[in-house]
């Protein structure tokens, strides 16, 4: 098996980058070197792949949108910087390479308004097809939108409202405010908290099959909701409870704040101590 990396300057994109009739500035893409995240893109030895990611940067509209990418993983950070930078890993897999570059050719993605929108061929069999994931830097203060068919989530360092789901993938959140929703039907949830309280109207995360994870500061303030259809209930941290623990709790941390509601459907819920294993 042979996996094709692209780098920078050597093979022609096939991208396209819609420009909207308004001031928020667009970029064409070019292709990047990224060797390790291409490595991870193999399909195993019975078939070729083709990798190559492609980096827009533009202003942004205060919302990131990214919700028919049918297969990949999307990762998203805030940092200080102004506009967003996104990366996108295109991965083609045939019987040939050259069968793989093909359908990497026939992928398209365009960026309107803060919007990313992805196309790329049907697929004519078991041995052929293509995905994309996404990474994401943008500016601290932002709304997301983001939905994958087959990949994890992971948001770090963002304020907003974010709305993120993937049906078969694992949830990761950390250093997050605003009003964020999550969810995954088949995958596992980790939240990290961060500060004194969260910020915002509330933290919002379920899965139907998985555990479920927050691992909590000391002295934390906030409402804080976790139940189990079918799995244990597990805090490594004092909670003030009144009855019996079971399946379910609803409590307050510190003064109390936003409330922090964690959930799963067959799966353990554990409440963790920041900074524990």
């Amino acid at each position: 098996m042979k996996s094709v990396f692209v780098a920078a300057g050597v093979a022609a994109v096939s991208a396209v980058v819609t420009l909207a009739a308004s001031p928020v500035e667009q970029s064409t893409p070019r292709i990047v070197t990224d060797d390790e995240w291409c490595r991870d893109a193999s399909r195993g030895r019975d078939r070729e792949t083709h990798c190559e990611v492609r980096e827009f940067t533009f202003a942004t509209p205060g919302r990131l949108t990214i919700t028919d990418s049918p297969n990949g993983a999307i990762r998203v950070t805030g940092s200080g910087r102004s506009d967003v930078q996104l990366r996108a890993r295109v991965t083609a897999w045939a019987r040939t390479i050259a069968e793989a570059q093909r359908i990497a050719g026939e992928v398209r993605l365009a960026v309107n308004r803060g919007t990313v929108d992805t196309a790329g061929p049907d697929g004519r069999d078991r041995d052929t097809g293509w995905s994309v994931s996404y990474r994401a830097e943008t500016p601290r203060a932002i709304d997301l939108e983001l939905d994958t068919s087959n990949g994890s989530i992971a948001v770090s360092d963002v304020g907003g409202t974010l709305d993120l789901s993937t049906s078969n993938g694992s949830l990761t959140l950390a250093g997050l405010s605003g009003r964020v929703e999550a969810s995954t039907s088949n995958g596992s949830a980790r939240v990290t908290l961060s500060g004194r309280e969260w910020t915002g109207d509330g933290l919002d995360v379920s899965t139907g099959n998985g555990s479920v994870r927050v691992d909590v500061p000391d002295g934390y303030n906030a409402r804080l909701v976790a139940s189990t259809g079918n799995g244990s209930l597990r805090t490594d941290i004092p909670l003030s409870v009144t009855g019996r623990l079971g399946r379910s709790i609803d409590t307050t941390l510190g003064s109390g704040g936003s409330t922090v509601r964690l959930r799963s459907g067959n799966g353990s819920v554990r409440i963790g101590r920041a900074g524990s294993n």
